[in-house]
């Protein structure tokens, strides 16, 4: 077993980061192998509507066919038995990293057709993880419910199975003192952090397990 975990964070050891550490520790733990990718560290675009995933007998048939850092990405996480991918909310959507990754996985095994099923591999166990800086009171206020329900559709439909993992009112400085951000109530935010953030690594960590168990 195998398990692929996908930072779409530009930071690399803030919330979404650590928590699929955890996921990747997890999968350790239980016996697979398991890699984080950081996309920060990739050159890469979205998809660019070449729809040679879609030509019929075409060389990259169900496949993206753009030659970019993604690519190697690409064949890693058709491969694994899991997947799990991991971002922050910006303006009550995925990062721009993790969009343009979504578009690629995602796209590459649709087909435009009612009696052929998806091209995407045989079935594998995946997971979301979504961290954002406002309560999860307010995530529908906000949009951001129909954009992890929506993600999850996919996913499942894709891949037949796909857990959701939320982390919020998430810390996103040490010295909030350095940054206009009135907004908050640091102290509850701080608070929160450190008694409820690490329950939820290790959520993450038992996520890790679950997954390359099944």
């Amino acid at each position: 077993m195998n398990l692929i975990a996908i930072n779409g964070s530009p930071r690399t050891g803030w919330n979404t980061a650590r928590l699929l550490e955890k996921v990747v520790e997890g999968a350790q733990a239980a016996g697979a192998e398991a890699k984080l990718i950081h996309l920060r560290d990739l050159r890469f675009t979205g998809c660019i509507s070449c729809f040679a995933c879609k030509r019929i007998g075409g060389p990259s048939y169900g496949r993206c066919a753009v030659r970019d850092d993604l690519k190697a990405v690409l064949d890693l996480c058709h491969k694994a038995d899991s997947l799990v991918l991991g971002t922050p909310f910006y303006f009550s959507a995925e990062s721009a990293f993790m969009r343009a990754f979504m578009e690629r996985l995602w796209f590459q095994y649709y087909l435009y057709s009612k009696l052929k099923k998806p091209l995407s591999p045989a079935k594998k166990s995946t997971a979301l993880v979504y961290t954002m800086n406002v309560p999860e009171a307010v995530m529908e206020e906000y949009g951001k419910t129909a954009v992890v329900k929506r993600a999850q559709q996919i996913m499942r439909f894709l891949f037949g199975s796909c857990e959701v993992l939320l982390s919020c009112d998430t810390l996103q400085f040490d010295d909030y003192s350095l940054y206009d951000t009135d907004l908050f109530d640091v102290p509850a935010k701080q608070k929160r952090h450190k008694e409820v953030f690490p329950e939820e690594l290790k959520a993450a960590f038992n996520l890790g397990m679950r997954l390359v168990a099944g």
